[in-house]
C-alpha cells in the first residue's frame, strides 16, 4: 500500500478531511494527421502524480499513480491494482533471465541455422548483446524559440545517437500556474525510474535509464509541446492544453477502498 506517515495522517483524519494545494493539467496527443489519439488529465502535488486517460478509445478505465517509490496502476473496471516498485522490478528481471537461460539451453539442440535465427531474435528483442556499445547516447540541443498559447517557449531537439527522436518546446515556469509543483513531481518520478533501471538486466535497464523524464534536468522551464519522431517521421504531438492551481484531496493519490491487489506474475 501507499507509504505515508500513517500515524500522523490517521490522527489528522479524525479532525477534518485533508486537502492540499496542487495543480491540474490537461494534455492532448494528436497523430501525424492531426487526429486526437489520447487525452490525459494529470494531477500533481507534493512530489506525487496521478494520470487519468480520459480519451482512451479502448474503453479502459485506468489510473496511474506515482507515490514516493511506487507506481500504482489502478484498473477501475475490475476494482484491482498493480504495484510496481523496486522489488517487483527485481523479480521481473530474475524471471526474464530465467526465461532467457532456458531458451539458450534449448538452442544447444538446434541446427546451426535455426540457432542463428533464434540468437538474432533474442538480440533484437533485448536491444543488442548487452555491451556498452549497444547503449545509444542521448543528447539535448537548444535550437531556438517557439510559441505556446499567448507566450513564447524555448525549442529543443532530442537525439538518440544520430537520430532525432523528439522536439520539445519549454515555457518559463513563472508563466504557468503550478508548473513548478508538477516539475518537482516529474523529477521525483524520473529519479525513481533511474533507480529501477539499476535492477533491470543489461540493455533493458539502460533503456529505462534513458527515459524522457530524465531529460528534464537538461531543459529550462516546463515542456508544453512535445513532438515525437520515429525513423525521421513525425508520429505524435503532445500539447499542454490547460493548467491551473487546484486544491486536491489527499485520497486522489490513494488506492480506492475495496480494490484488490493483483500479482502480475500470477497469470490472473
Amino acid at each position: 500500500m501507499i507509504r505515508f506517515e500513517r500515524v500522523v495522517i490517521a490522527i489528522f483524519l479524525l479532525a477534518t478531511p485533508p486537502v492540499f494545494a496542487g495543480v491540474e493539467m490537461d494534455l492532448v496527443t494528436t497523430d501525424a494527421e492531426g487526429a486526437v489519439t489520447e487525452s490525459v488529465k494529470l494531477y500533481a502535488q507534493s512530489g506525487k502524480i496521478r494520470m487519468e486517460d480520459i480519451g482512451d478509445a479502448s474503453g479502459q478505465d485506468m489510473s496511474m499513480i506515482f507515490i514516493g517509490r511506487e507506481f500504482i496502476v489502478v484498473d477501475h473496471s475490475d476494482r484491482s491494482y498493480i504495484v510496481m516498485d523496486e522489488a517487483m522490478v527485481v523479480e521481473m528481471g530474475a524471471k526474464m533471465k530465467e526465461a532467457m537461460d532456458q531458451i539458450r539451453e534449448e538452442m544447444a539442440d538446434m541446427a546451426p541455422e535455426d540457432r542463428a535465427i533464434v540468437e538474432q531474435m533474442l538480440q533484437s528483442g533485448t536491444g543488442g548483446t548487452g555491451g556498452e556499445e549497444d547503449v545509444p547516447s542521448v543528447r539535448v540541443q537548444k535550437v531556438g524559440s517557439g510559441n505556446w498559447q499567448s507566450g513564447n517557449c524555448t525549442r529543443y531537439e532530442i537525439f538518440d545517437g544520430s537520430e532525432k527522436t523528439q522536439e520539445i518546446c519549454s515555457a518559463p515556469l513563472d508563466g504557468i500556474d503550478g508548473a513548478d509543483e508538477a516539475l518537482r513531481a516529474f523529477a521525483n518520478m524520473a529519479r525513481f525510474i533511474n533507480t529501477l533501471s539499476e535492477s533491470m538486466p543489461g540493455p533493458l535497464g539502460a533503456s529505462m535509464a534513458g527515459n524522457p523524464m530524465g531529460l528534464m534536468e537538461q531543459i529550462d522551464g516546463f515542456p508544453v509541446r512535445t513532438v515525437d519522431y520515429v525513423a525521421g517521421s513525425l508520429v505524435a504531438v503532445t500539447t499542454l492544453e490547460s493548467v491551473r492551481d487546484k486544491t486536491l484531496e489527499a485520497n486522489l493519490f490513494e488506492i480506492p477502498d475495496g480494490y484488490r491487489q493483483v500479482d502480475p506474475f500470477a497469470g490472473e
